[in-house]
């Protein structure tokens, strides 16, 4: 049997340019942050990031990096932090198309 286990580095390779990501939490203790990190860290650019449940700071790293081209979701906040700083700045500055799900 094939294991299903393998590096970060590897796990990240598998996300290219242009291609669409989804993730289904908001909230910060079970969003996959290093595995986002890894994804910037490689140079990916042009995801069309999906976020269902809507997005919190995994979207919102994603966004500031500069790799998002496009964001499907309902809602990005930082839940009893207030709104997602970079999700704003993208929205008010078009650096991103935004498709609304709600």
């Amino acid at each position: 049997m094939q294991t299903k286990l393998m590096p970060l580095d590897q796990a990240a390779a598998i996300v290219k340019d242009g291609m669409r990501l989804g993730l289904t939490t908001s909230t910060t203790d079970n969003a996959p942050m290093a595995f986002l990190r890894e994804v910037i860290r490689q140079g990916t650019q042009q995801l069309r990031f999906v976020t269902l449940t809507g997005g919190g700071l995994n979207a919102d790293l994603m966004i500031g990096a500069g790799v998002v081209a496009e964001y499907e979701t309902c809602s990005c906040v930082l839940g009893s932090y207030g709104a997602a700083p970079n999700f704003q700045r993208a929205l008010r500055a078009g650096l991103m198309k935004m498709k609304d799900t709600t």
